[in-house]
């Protein structure tokens, strides 16, 4: 038996959303990227290799709230 709590969804009219803000905020990096790219047609490049070391991802909850002006 799960142990998960229970999630209740509205609908929300969207001039209700007007003076609301909340969200999330996304951030990241990445480190030691390489990419190998050969002549393709037409003369552009296209991509045959790579590689990165390593990836970093940050995801944030914007809790909901009114705007305040």
């Amino acid at each position: 038996m799960s142990n998960t709590s229970r999630i209740e969804t509205r609908e929300i009219a969207d001039d209700d959303l007007d003076s609301v803000a909340g969200g999330l905020s996304v951030s990241g990096s990445v480190d030691g990227l390489t990419a190998t790219f050969a002549p393709g047609p037409n003369g552009i490049p296209v991509l045959t290799g790579g590689s990165v070391k390593s990836v970093s991802l940050t995801v944030s909850d914007i809790p909901l709230g009114p705007i305040h002006g």
